[in-house]
């Protein structure tokens, strides 16, 4: 087995040893300390979504990347739940959220989300979108900027011009049938999903959406009218792979009015699961300031 095959082993395992270990933690956060916790399915356009909400005070809204869950928050929950009321949502076709019908694109689930955020009357939001999530945030905050109070950006593109040749190339195995990483995420959707017969549909529409988008503009991110935090990491995997590593974030930062970013050193694109107290810290402090 090459080196490059053992790295992009190693990838997969490090984030599943390290989710297990924040979804244990958090599963014994709400024996213990036992928050308001409900759970739920709402109606939004042709697609269920899949829902859970925890503690009390102004709403913060997770949204998860691509092929992931709810639970992905794990690292996450238990920290911003103490005065927050803390909604993490499964996007469309993921988890348990139905697919629908039609394409993937970012800007049609921020209109999910915005169904979601207007059924369970939220609006405006603080969001905080991870990967495909933090696509998703971008979207509701330039066509829907009344439904977001701030917005947090963790391993996020707005464009496939941020992808390197290199990066591209990683996607393309990621995808690959026979990964470990698009196996694994198999698996967990057909443990989850209440479609299980539609799993090569939806691989299909986000290996297609994930070749094609983000297609934001520097123009339409100059509209964002919410304070941005854009959480930069120098080894993201897919976004710090050309010459100066946090070249995407700091570019992202600098194209928002009111952005700044903020960098934890040796993050991963899954910095929120691999180091959740640094992610934690940052994002605490912006809120309080965004109140």
């Amino acid at each position: 087995m090459g080196c490059q095959a053992v790295a992009e082993l190693a990838q997969p395992c490090r984030m599943g040893l390290a989710l297990a270990r924040a979804y244990l933690s958090c599963r014994l956060w709400m024996l213990f300390c036992r928050p308001e916790n409900l759970k739920g399915c709402i109606q939004a356009g042709d697609i269920a979504i899949y829902y859970h909400s925890y503690g009390r005070g102004d709403p913060v809204l997770l949204l998860h990347g691509g092929f992931m869950c709810a639970e992905s928050w794990a690292g996450q929950i238990p920290a911003l739940a103490r005065d927050y009321r803390v909604i993490a949502a499964d996007s469309r076709g993921h988890g348990r959220s139905t697919l629908g019908e039609g394409p993937l694109t970012y800007r049609r689930m921020a209109g999910d989300a915005a169904g979601l955020i207007e059924r369970l009357r939220l609006s405006p939001v603080h969001l905080i979108g991870w990967s495909d999530g933090g696509c998703i945030g971008l979207a509701l905050a330039v066509e829907r900027p009344e439904l977001v109070r701030s917005l947090t950006l963790l391993g996020t593109p707005y464009s496939t011009a941020n992808y390197t040749e290199r990066a591209k190339k990683k996607i393309e195995r990621l995808l690959h049938p026979r990964s470990v990483s698009m196996l694994a995420t198999r698996v967990l959707r057909r443990c989850l999903t209440p479609e299980p017969k539609r799993g090569r549909e939806f691989v299909g529409l986000m290996a297609r959406m994930w070749t094609e988008l983000p297609d934001f503009t520097r123009e339409e991110l100059g509209r964002i009218e919410a304070p941005v935090l854009v959480i930069g990491c120098d080894r993201d995997e897919f976004l710090s792979l050309g010459p100066d590593p946090l070249h995407v974030f700091r570019e992202t930062a600098e194209a928002i009015p009111h952005a700044r970013m903020e960098v934890v050193k040796g993050g991963t694109h899954n910095v929120h699961i691999e180091r959740p107290e640094a992610v934690n810290r940052l994002i605490l402090d912006f809120l309080r300031e965004a109140r």
